[in-house]
C-alpha cells in the first residue's frame, strides 16, 4: 500500500494570516506538523499542498529550502488540489492533515493508516463523528475514490473542504471512523486558528497536554 502524506497549507488564513509559518516553540508551526507526519510515513512520501497564489510563494520557497516537496494548485478548489496530489504522487492512499496542527499526534496518524489496511475502504477518518481534539485529526483517502470525484460538479463548500463530498454521500462510499475512546475530547482544540491559540498552546505544559491524550486501543 503506497501512501503519500499531504499537508494542506496556505498563508491567507482569514483569522491568522501566515499562521503556518508563525513560530511555535522556536520553529515554524508547519515544521512541527511535518515532524509528526514523518513519524508515521517515510519522509520521502510527504508533500505540502498549497496554492499558486502569490501569497503562498513565501511558503513554497521556505519548504523547498527545507527540501520538502510542494504541490501547488487552485487557491479555492482544495479538492482539485488534492486530486492533483494523488496524480503526481501515484499513491494508493492520500493521508490528509492540516498545517495548523503543531500538536498533531503521530500515533493517531498510524491508527488511521492501520485502518486503511484492514479492508476495502474509500475513506478512513477521525471526524465521522469527531472524537479527537481539533488539531489531532487525519483522513486517509483512497486515491481511486478521490480521483473519481468530479471537482467541478462539487459544491463550493465541498471543493474547499476536500472530504465534505464523501461525508455528504455516506451511502455511496465505504467510510471507517477511528475513535479516540473519549468523545469529550471532540470539544477541545489543539489547533491554531488565531494568535491567541498559538499563545495558549505555547503556554501548555506536559501535564495539561496529557489531558488531551486518548486511551490506547486494545490489542
Amino acid at each position: 500500500m503506497k501512501v503519500a502524506a499531504v499537508v494542506q497549507a496556505r498563508m491567507s488564513s482569514r483569522r491568522f494570516p501566515g499562521k503556518v509559518l508563525a513560530l511555535f516553540r522556536n520553529e515554524p508551526t508547519i515544521m512541527h506538523v511535518l515532524r509528526a507526519v514523518a513519524s508515521a510515513v517515510d519522509a520521502g512520501s510527504i508533500a505540502v499542498a498549497t496554492s499558486t497564489h502569490q501569497s503562498d510563494d513565501v511558503l513554497a520557497e521556505f519548504l523547498e529550502a527545507k527540501r520538502v516537496a510542494v504541490i501547488r494548485g487552485d487557491l479555492e478548489n482544495v479538492l482539485a488540489r488534492f486530486q492533483q496530489a494523488a496524480r503526481v504522487t501515484g499513491a494508493d492512499w492520500i493521508l490528509r492533515v492540516n498545517a495548523d496542527s503543531p500538536m498533531l499526534d503521530g500515533g493517531v496518524l498510524r491508527r488511521v493508516l492501520e485502518g486503511a489496511r484492514t479492508g476495502s475502504w474509500d475513506l478512513v477518518t477521525t471526524i465521522f463523528p469527531r472524537t479527537f481534539p481539533k488539531g489531532r485529526n487525519a483522513e486517509a483517502i483512497r486515491s481511486g475514490a478521490l480521483l473519481g470525484v468530479d471537482a467541478q460538479a462539487a459544491t463550493a463548500e465541498e471543493r474547499e473542504h476536500v472530504t465534505r463530498y464523501f461525508y455528504s454521500r455516506p451511502a455511496q462510499y465505504r467510510i471507517l471512523n477511528i475513535e479516540s475512546g473519549n468523545p469529550l475530547l471532540a470539544n477541545e482544540s489543539l489547533a491554531v486558528d488565531t494568535p491567541d491559540d498559538l499563545a495558549r498552546l505555547e503556554a501548555m505544559g506536559e501535564t495539561a497536554l496529557a489531558a488531551y491524550a486518548s486511551p490506547r486501543p486494545a490489542r
